[in-house]
């Protein structure tokens, strides 16, 4: 009896040592997996954040970066506006070419002459305005530049950088239910200089120059004048010097009108044409530096 009580006591505290045992070790598995999980989960929300970080940082970055282009695009073409000139003229109306709708009186006989008009660029925020005829007075205006558009009062001029060097881009605007294509550009490309210089005479020294090569220049930026909308006529030329200077006086061959109009050589060897535009007494402003093809000009000698 004894023994068998034993055996049983025996064999229930075997039973009771087990249970434990395996409440231990589920316990402990538990356990495990709960540190697992978090883990993983403190290691997801550290992966956010520092994604989020890093997201952050780029962005910041990248419009870092974009203001730094939009600082220098801007920087880059106000370097190469101040100092110079630029023209804008009507190339297109309604989608011909500007001369010719005049000519087949399908765009105002006055496009050219009251749409032209010349830039100088004083300094980086102040462009002065020059309008043609002595009735439309230069003035000074204000401009503006963003990293595409130059601003100057109404007129908005596309405008891109490439390699390092500045150009213009067409534009159309409306008036009364025609377009008006425009260009704009330097004055030297506008207005043919380019081809031009590539066809003079390098050697000519426009500071010593004879009077037939002074009358010819003059010739040569008259009819070239005509083709950009100025009123053309038939004129003679004469040279007469005072105050140090070369001037041609520009008259009406077959009228008796008043000068015309008058140019000069100054003393860097640069032509300049009498502006009327703030009244007497005259001023002159340049409007060529490099000598033209004139081969091809005839003009009527005094």
């Amino acid at each position: 009896m004894k023994k068998e009580l034993f055996v049983g006591i025996l064999v229930t505290s075997i039973l009771l040592l087990g249970a434990c045992q395996k409440s231990d070790t589920d316990t402990t598995v538990k356990s495990t997996k709960q540190t697992t999980s978090i883990e993983k989960k403190s290691s997801s929300t550290s992966s956010t954040v520092n994604s989020s970080t890093d997201d952050s940082t780029i962005s910041k970055k990248q419009k870092n970066d974009v203001s730094g282009d939009e600082s220098n695009t801007i920087s880059t073409a106000r370097k190469q506006l101040v100092g110079n000139r630029f023209t804008m003229v009507p190339s297109l109306y309604d989608g011909i070419d500007a001369n010719q709708a005049m000519e087949e009186s399908k765009a105002p006989q006055n496009l050219m002459h009251d749409g032209m008009a010349g830039f100088n660029f004083t300094n980086d925020s102040t462009v002065r305005v020059e309008l043609a005829g002595t009735y439309r007075p230069d003035y000074d205006a204000p401009y503006t530049l963003t990293n595409n558009m130059l601003i100057i009062e109404h007129r908005n001029i596309p405008y891109s950088i490439n390699n390092g060097i500045i150009s213009f881009d067409s534009w159309t605007t409306d008036s009364n239910g025609h377009s008006i294509t425009w260009s704009f550009g330097p004055e030297k490309d506008l207005y043919g200089n380019s081809s031009s210089e590539n066809n003079s005479d390098t050697n000519v020294d426009t500071k010593n120059l004879t009077s037939q090569q002074l009358k010819e220049w003059v010739g040569a930026v008259l009819d070239k004048q005509f083709s950009m909308g100025r009123s053309s006529f038939p004129y003679k030329l004469s040279i007469e010097n005072k105050d140090g200077y070369a001037y041609v006086r520009v008259n009406h061959s077959t009228q008796q009108v008043d000068t015309i109009d008058m140019f000069r050589i100054n003393s860097s060897g640069q032509l300049e044409e009498q502006d009327l535009s703030n009244g007497y007494p005259a001023t002159y402003k340049v409007v060529y530096s490099k000598f033209m093809d004139t081969s091809e000009v005839t003009v009527m000698n005094n």
